[in-house]
């Protein structure tokens, strides 16, 4: 697998979070650092560590397993209070769906008592857990696949499935920048549809990591709006999201087969047969909207491409691979 490139999370979590919390993290050794993906902070229980190999426990002094540094309700309501710039009110698209991306791309996703408000989250009454999620960059990922998702230079309609943390994020993303650069397959006009500010890593349209030179970003905004919104005025060779799966998405997608524009996009299950046995994706493989699903493992170590099928479900590779 290609090098993983990551921001510097500690630089960038520094004004959020509370010095004592902080000052443990800052003093975590360098490789185990670069190795975090998730950052938690759960009440009363110790501040966690989220690698490829699990959680780890962060001690006072930094080191894990030692002298556990527990969350208080005043550290929640501290990181909740910066995350949010002390006001809530100002947040609330983003609190309806559960998580703030910040502006460095660092998604900080919310657990609580939440206050429901026309059928969605208004508000929190109080967080009794707060994830920071660090966005991944592996450039060149996705040229192993290549040869699987496209035919002479265009990329084939294609869907990522994996469990979550696996690597397909970081994958679509990796397409986009193959894609909108000539890398791989033929250089292409991309739209990124960037609905929870993940894939682009960034916030406002602006993308922190290299997402192609050819892409354009559309974030903030459902899928199925992007889409529609793409058409409309981008004039997209390939339009790029992630997790489908809800009824609007269907009709996008639709769309999107109807004016020749390939879709690139993910969703959760831990194979296509798992997948199929939802009622969306039953529809979506019946109608043939994918040329190519493929799936994602560890069974070789992060990112495996366990197996590709096309749009019938017939399998292409006899063994796995390694991106």
């Amino acid at each position: 697998m290609n090098e993983r490139m990551k921001l510097n999370w500690k630089g960038a979590l520094q004004k959020y979070l509370p010095e004592r919390i902080f000052g443990a993290l800052e003093k975590l050794d360098d490789g185990f650092s670069e190795k975090a993906e998730e950052i938690r902070l759960r009440l009363a229980r110790p501040v966690m560590v989220y690698a490829c190999d699990g959680g780890h426990r962060v001690g006072a002094d930094g080191k894990p397993e030692d002298k556990e540094l527990l969350i208080t309700e005043e550290d929640l309501d501290s990181v909740y209070r910066a995350v949010t710039g002390k006001s809530p009110y100002a947040f609330e698209d983003d609190l309806k769906q559960g998580f703030i991306t910040l502006d460095c791309g660092i998604r900080v996703g919310l657990a609580g008592s939440a206050v429901i408000s026309g059928g969605g989250i208004k508000t929190y009454r109080s967080i009794n857990g707060i994830n920071f999620r660090i966005p991944t960059e592996a450039p060149g990922i996705s040229e192993k696949l290549m040869p699987y998702i496209s035919e002479g230079g265009r990329l084939k309609n294609t869907l990522i499935v994996s469990a979550p943390r696996l690597g397909k994020t970081t994958l679509a993303r990796d397409i986009a920048r193959s894609a909108g650069s000539g890398r791989g397959a033929a250089s292409c006009k991309v739209t990124l549809v960037d609905e929870r500010q993940e894939l682009a890593a960034g916030i406002y349209g602006r993308a922190l990591f290299d997402v192609g030179l050819e892409t354009d970003v559309i974030s903030g905004v459902p899928k199925h709006l992007g889409v529609f919104m793409a058409l409309r005025s981008l004039s997209p060779d390939v339009i790029v999201t992630d997790e489908i799966g809800k009824s609007e998405d269907l009709e996008a997608l639709r769309e999107v087969a109807n004016a020749g524009v390939v879709m690139i996009s993910t969703a959760h299950a831990p194979d296509l047969k798992s997948l199929l046995n939802r009622l969306f994706f039953a529809k979506v493989f019946d109608e043939r909207l994918f040329d190519a699903y493929v799936s994602l493992s560890a069974s070789l170590g992060r990112v495996t491409v366990e197996q590709i099928h096309d749009a019938t479900g017939r399998a292409l590779i006899e063994s796995p691979f390694l991106l």
